[in-house]
Parts: structure tokens; C-alpha cells; sequence
């Protein structure tokens, strides 16, 4: 369409070709509906909006005259007036200041000309609570929807893409509602409302082919601009948003069974207002609405998916809100484990009762008394209400005393005196270790309760959206293409973890068609724009891809026991997270032995499930301590903890040490020493502070981890500075040299060598 400036400055147009001449009829078309567009029974804010929204060129010039046209057809002159002068003052202050204007006049435009105007007729009124309502309402409704149809109206630079960003979806869909809403007055032979029957129709096309999520709110957005054109009750809201709720369960089913299941539900919803009002027009409505649809040809129906949520759309959020609610409910399975296992430990517990004070007191003095046979079996029944009768005395005095017992009783008994100082002995001491046990009990209770809050935390926490990962939407969708081209009908997922690391997953049952050509993973990671890998244990139909790590990690160890023992006290542990962190345990339990492998074990298992679930060393090591300290109350019992956490991406990495021997990292031809001041774990609930030592490590470093039986200082860093450079190797050297002479302890000897990935 060619255009030229007129005398004014407004742009005209020349000449047309029919899709210029066709939105010149759709936008005139649609400011004369809007301009007659009437709610509440008498305002009209549409053409004010749809005027401001549409600038000051050809297309307001356009949008004017609609709306001035619809506006002398909606009433009377009168009543047109002050509809007129609010739209030529917008217009024109759109036209003449929109240029070197921000981007909120035209709705700052519309809002205040018909606050200003509207206000003249609001005074007229004598400021009548109708009138002046109606006046702020339409004031802003008319700035308000001067955004939206502006939004609407903007052409996308994309229109593959952008037009499917939900602000302009919203725009659209309330634009074609306010249109459909003046159409609702016009009601052949006053039965079938044309307004209501498109809205329908609309409403069935989209719900078809975007499913539920997309049809209700088209449904809720045109049900409400129904409700507003026919002032009462908000049926077609209801309506339209239940059927679509309902129909949407069989948009897959096909177009009968979707109808129908529309129809139906419609159906449901007039008997269900039959009382308030009879809808039966609703029922034609709906009928002739669906006549339409089934008519409608299939291709247009494919174009209109074009600009609603593809199948797959949004897949990727989805996973990634899998993933990280699946990580999260494995730390809740861990705490939840964690805390049943102290809590049965705790319930375990027999509680000692008052009977004991007299049962021990009885053994050390009446045992030897001449008169205990008659005591404690003639009277076994009147002595022991004696003794029971004393409990609350106890409680209460903390002793007792002659004048406590009955007179019967002490007449009788030849060793009161001594009976009543050893029963007030015991209760003191019942006392004292009721007390201890009971402020012991609540300690234990408070330390394992903070386990189980953590653990129902974690477990909400898992059904909700995880906050560290970023889905990848372009490289999805590249993928998505890409697998398109090899015929596959796939699912994709593509997001960063944590720490930025790639993640991809691919669901399909047709994978083999993607791996018969054997350079498949490089072909994807071209298409990804990084270097990728599979990990394995892959399921059936499911292929995980991770963002290969820049450095390539090679761990060699070698261990022995102690002289004279079956098992060693040491347990070492290797393995990487989705994050691309390397872990490296080694665990040496006090002593040796298996109550020393148990020990050490106990805590390299206790370790990995948590750093497995994505807690931070840190926490898992603070974790560690605390549960050692409440398992070992009674004991000495602890272990060692040397644990390296490497980053394989940066380089970066801590080395976390509790009690644990020095550990020496070669660079080139010097050795560095590296050690811990914390205590072992079951010495001290937090030590990470003390225990961590920040490393950043090179291509060709190598670092040796030793329990403290692996022979001395000298010995270990003379053989790590000779220059071996295959890690399995120099473990089983080093530890050979320690073991020439008699294991006095487990020795365990880790070799983590660090190298560029090729």
C-alpha cells in the first residue's frame, strides 16, 4: 500500500491492494463496533480506547471515523455529544504530541478527556452516586483498554514467535471481546444473539486446539464481555468457563466428541440457572455456534494452532520443575530417613519408675531382717500399699519421715529408721537421674525434631517451582527443529542446573533413529552450541544429555588393613553430581578393626546421601557432626572425614578436613601441603569454618589424599614429586613403601590427577 501526506500531515493512502484495503475495512469495522459498544446502560469507553490506541496517522484518521459513526448509531444525538468531543480532543492530542510524548500518553489521553468531559455531566447530574460511579469507571476503563488494544495492535517484528507472548495473547483476546460484545445486541428475530453465537464459536476453535488452559481464559475473558452487554448475572461467564473446563478434557478425542461434551456441558449450566432465569437462547446459541464448527475446514484450524501453545511448548519448564522437585524430595528422604532412625533410638528407651526406690531399698535393708517373711509375704499386700502410699510423699517432700507412714506399720517394723534413710537415699538419686534423663530426653527430642521440620519443609518445598534453573526456550526449540528433520516425535527438555551446567533431555520411542548414525552426539552438540555427553544407566525411551566438563578428572587408590584385623577401618568413596562437582571421601573410623570400619562407613554413607541430593558440603559435614555427637554421648566414638569437592568446569575446589591427615597438591615440580584444623566428626557439632581449604586447581595437578597410617611427610611428598603421572600407579607405590614394615593402622592412599578433557 503506498502512502503520501495529505495537506495537514495525515497520511492517506493512494492506491490498495486488497490486503490494505482489507484491514482498512477490519479496523473501521471494528472502531464502529467498539464505539457502540454500551455497558452498564450507558457508557461507551471502547472507541475512545480503540481511537488513542491507533495514533494519529491514517489508521487513527481510520479509527475515528468508526468510532464517531458507531457512537451517532448507539443513541441519540444528545447523548452522542459528549462521546464526540472526547474523541476528536484524544485524537487530536494524539496526533499532534505523541511524537515527542512518552509511551503512556495516548492512555494518559484517553483517561483524561474523559475524566474531564465525563465529569461536566457528572456535575450536571448533582453528583448522583450512578452517575459519578459510572464517570470514574468508564474514565478508566477508557486508559486502561487504550494499552491493551495498543499492545493488539502492534505488529510483531516475528510473527512466527512474538505473537505468542502472553501480554499480546491477553490484548487480543480482550480486543475481540469488547468487539463480540456490541455484536450481542443484535439478536435476529430476538432469539440468537450473533455477538454470543461468535464468542462460542471462538471459544470452541481455541479450546480445541489449545486445550483447556487456553480455552478457559478465552472463555472467562469473552463470558464476561456477554455478561456486561446483557447487565445481569454472570451466566455466560460460568457458562463458557465450565464447558470449556469440560470440553478441553476430550480436545484430543476428536471434533464430534469434543462438540458434544460442549454442548453438554452448556446444557448442564442453563438447568443449573433455570430458577434465576431461563437461558434458552443459550441452548441456540450454542447449537448454532456448533453447527459452524464442524463445518469449519481443517486447515483453517491448523493455521489458527499457529498462534496458540504448540504440543511440546513449555515441556522444558516442566522438566525442570521435575528435576528440581525430584532432587528435593530426595533430601526430604534423607532427613526423613535420619530422623525415624534417632527417633526409634529415642523411643527405645525404658523409662525407670518409682517401685525401683523401694525395690532397692528393701534388698539393703529388710533382706537381712528376721521379720522379712512376714513382711514381704504374710503382708506382702499391706506392705507394698505402705510403700506405694509413700510415692506421693516422695514427690512432693522429697523425703520421707516417720510421722508419713502408718502407725500399724512402724510399730511393727524393727529397722525404720534405717528402712527410711535408704528409701529417702534412692529417692534422691531416682530424682536427680529423673531429671537428668528428662532434660537429656528434651534435648535429644529438640536436636531430632529439627531433622523431621526439615525434612516436611523439604517435602513442601517439592511441589513447587525450583528457583536455580533456566530453561533454554531457543535451544529447545532448536533441538526440537532438528529432530523433526530425522522423523522423530520427541519431547524435549533443555535448561541449566545449577551452576549453569546444560541438561537435555529427549523422550522418544523412536531413539534409534537418532543414534544409527554413530557421530549422533557430536551432531547434537552442534546443534546445542556445547560439548555434550551421556551418562549412563539411560532408560528405555529416554536419552539425558549433560554439558560435557572442560577438565577430565583420574582417581587412583589403594588401601590396606591393619596387622592382625580382617577388615580395614578406612572407606573411601568418588562420584559426580549433575552439576559437574567431583566428590572425593575418604573416612578413617577410630581404632580399627570392624567397629572402626563400621564407624567410618557410617559416615561416608551418611556423607554421600546428602551430597547426592544436592546439600552443600558444608551443611552435610555440619549434618555429619551433629549426628555423630547424639549417637556417641556414651562414647568416644568418631571418624576422620578428608573430602574433596571439585568444580570440573572452573577448576575451583574445597577440601574439607576433620581430623584427617594433610593431604599434598603438586604443581609442576613443587608440592604443596594442606591441612585441617577441625576435629573429627563426633568430637564437635560444627566445624567447616576451620575444617575447609579453598583450592583452584590446573591442567596437570595432582593431589594426594592419605589416612594417617599412609606413612610420614617425607616419604609421601618425595614420591608424589617424582614425577609419576599415572595416579593408580603412584598409589600402589606409595602404599607399597608404607607397607614395608608392619601395619601399625589402615592405610588408604587416593591420587586425584586433574587434566584438560580432549
Amino acid at each position: 500500500m503506498k502512502q503520501a501526506e495529505g495537506a495537514r500531515g495525515v497520511t492517506i493512502s493512494r492506491s490498495f491492494d486488497r490486503a490494505g484495503a482489507a484491514e482498512l475495512a477490519l479496523r473501521l469495522a471494528s472502531a464502529f463496533l467498539l464505539g457502540r459498544a454500551r455497558i452498564f446502560g450507558g457508557i461507551v469507553p471502547f472507541g475512545v480506547a480503540f481511537t488513542a490506541a491507533s495514533g494519529g496517522g491514517f489508521w487513527g484518521v481510520t479509527a475515528l471515523a468508526g468510532a464517531l459513526l458507531g457512537t451517532l448509531t448507539a443513541g441519540s444525538f444528545g447523548w452522542s455529544v459528549k462521546y464526540i468531543a472526547i474523541l476528536f480532543l484524544t485524537f487530536a492530542a494524539v496526533r499532534f504530541f505523541k511524537s515527542a510524548a512518552p509511551w503512556w500518553f495516548p492512555m494518559a489521553a484517553a483517561f483524561g478527556f474523559t475524566l474531564v468531559i465525563g465529569g461536566v455531566y457528572a456535575l450536571d447530574s448533582g453528583w448522583e452516586v450512578t452517575a459519578t460511579v459510572m464517570w470514574v469507571v468508564e474514565s478508566f476503563l477508557a486508559g486502561g483498554f487504550t494499552y491493551f488494544y495498543e499492545t493488539a495492535l502492534t505488529v510483531p517484528r516475528d510473527r512466527g514467535e512474538q505473537a505468542l507472548r502472553p501480554c499480546r495473547a491477553a490484548s487480543v483476546i480482550l480486543l475481540g471481546a469488547t468487539i463480540l460484545l456490541s455484536l450481542s445486541a443484535l439478536t435476529p428475530f430476538g432469539v440468537l444473539s450473533l455477538g454470543r453465537a461468535a464468542s462460542v464459536l471462538m471459544v470452541l476453535a481455541v479450546t480445541c486446539r489449545g486445550g483447556m488452559g487456553a480455552g478457559c481464559v478465552t472463555a472467562a475473558a469473552l463470558g464476561a464481555a456477554m455478561d456486561l452487554g446483557q447487565g445481569g448475572m454472570p451466566f455466560f461467564t460460568l457458562s463458557y468457563t465450565f464447558s470449556a473446563l469440560v470440553a478441553g478434557v476430550f480436545s484430543r478425542e476428536g471434533r464430534l466428541t469434543f462438540t458434544l461434551s460442549w454442548v453438554a456441558s452448556t446444557a448442564v449450566t442453563v438447568l443449573w440457572f433455570w430458577r434465576f432465569y431461563r437461558w434458552f437462547p443459550a441452548l441456540y446459541e450454542t447449537f448454532a455456534a456448533s453447527v459452524c464448527f464442524m463445518l469449519l475446514p481443517e486447515e483453517l484450524l491448523a493455521r489458527l494452532s499457529a498462534y496458540l501453545p504448540r504440543e511440546g511448548s513449555g515441556y522444558g519448564y516442566l522438566k525442570a520443575r521435575d528435576y528440581t522437585r525430584e532432587r528435593v524430595e530426595r533430601c526430604a528422604a534423607a532427613f526423613k530417613g535420619l530422623y525415624d532412625s534417632l527417633r526409634a533410638r529415642l523411643g527405645q528407651e525404658e523409662p525407670e519408675t518409682p517401685a525401683l526406690i523401694y525395690d532397692r531399698a528393701s534388698d539393703a535393708v529388710c533382706r537381712s531382717c528376721p521379720n522379712s517373711s512376714r513382711c514381704w509375704q504374710e503382708e506382702y499386700v499391706e506392705t507394698l500399699d505402705v510403700m506405694n502410699a509413700m510415692t506421693p510423699v516422695l514427690e512432693k517432700k522429697g523425703q520421707v519421715e516417720p510421722e508419713d507412714l502408718p502407725e500399724r506399720f512402724t510399730r511393727r517394723c524393727n529397722r525404720l529408721e534405717r528402712l527410711l534413710a535408704q528409701i529417702n537415699a534412692e529417692a534422691r538419686a531416682y530424682l536427680t537421674r529423673r531429671s537428668f534423663r528428662a532434660q537429656l530426653r528434651e534435648s535429644r527430642g529438640a536436636a531430632f525434631d529439627q531433622y523431621g521440620d526439615i525434612a516436611r519443609v523439604l517435602a513442601s518445598l517439592s511441589r513447587e517451582l525450583g528457583g536455580e534453573i533456566r530453561v533454554e526456550p531457543e535451544l529447545e526449540k532448536r533441538l526440537r527443529k532438528y529432530l523433526r528433520g530425522l522423523a522423530m516425535d520427541a519431547s524435549v527438555a533443555v535448561f541449566r542446573l545449577r551452576g549453569g551446567r546444560l541438561r537435555a533431555e529427549i523422550r522418544s520411542q523412536s531413539l534409534r533413529l537418532l543414534k544409527r548414525d554413530r557421530h549422533w552426539l557430536d551432531n547434537l552438540s552442534s546443534v546445542l552450541g556445547v560439548r555434550l555427553c551421556a551418562p549412563e544407566g539411560q532408560e528405555e525411551g529416554r536419552l539425558i544429555l549433560l554439558e560435557a566438563e572442560p577438565l577430565a578428572v583420574t582417581v587412583g587408590s589403594a588401601g590396606a588393613k591393619k596387622s592382625g584385623e580382617s577388615v580395614s577401618g578406612d572407606r573411601c568413596l568418588c562420584f559426580r553430581t549433575d552439576e559437574g562437582v567431583l566428590y572425593v571421601l575418604l573416612s578413617d573410623g577410630m581404632g580399627a578393626g570392624p567397629e572402626a570400619a563400621k564407624m567410618a562407613s557410617a559416615a561416608a554413607t551418611v556423607t554421600e546421601r546428602f551430597l547426592r541430593a544436592g546439600i552443600a558440603p558444608e551443611l552435610t559435614l555440619d549434618i555429619l557432626s551433629s549426628l555423630c555427637l547424639l549417637k556417641n554421648e556414651d562414647s568416644l566414638e568418631s571418624a576422620t572425614v578428608d573430602l574433596l569437592a571439585l568444580d570440573m568446569f572452573s577448576g575451583e575446589a574445597k577440601l574439607y578436613k576433620y581430623g584427617a591427615a594433610p593431604s599434598y597438591l603438586r604443581r609442576g615440580a613443587s608440592v604443596k601441603r594442606v591441612g585441617g584444623s577441625a576435629l573429627p566428626v563426633g568430637f564437635a557439632a560444627k566445624g567447616a569454618e576451620k575444617a575447609v581449604t579453598r583450592l583452584s586447581f590446573q591442567a596437570g595437578d595432582t593431589l594426594l589424599m592419605a589416612s594417617d597410617g599412609a606413612g610420614d611427610e617425607k616419604l609421601l611428598r618425595q614420591h608424589l614429586a617424582s614425577g609419576q603421572d599415572d595416579p593408580q600407579l603412584l598409589a600402589r607405590t606409595l602404599l607399597g613403601e608404607a607397607a614395608k614394615a608392619p601395619a601399625q593402622d589402615d592405610m588408604t592412599v587416593i591420587v586425584v590427577k586433574v587434566e584438560t578433557r580432549e
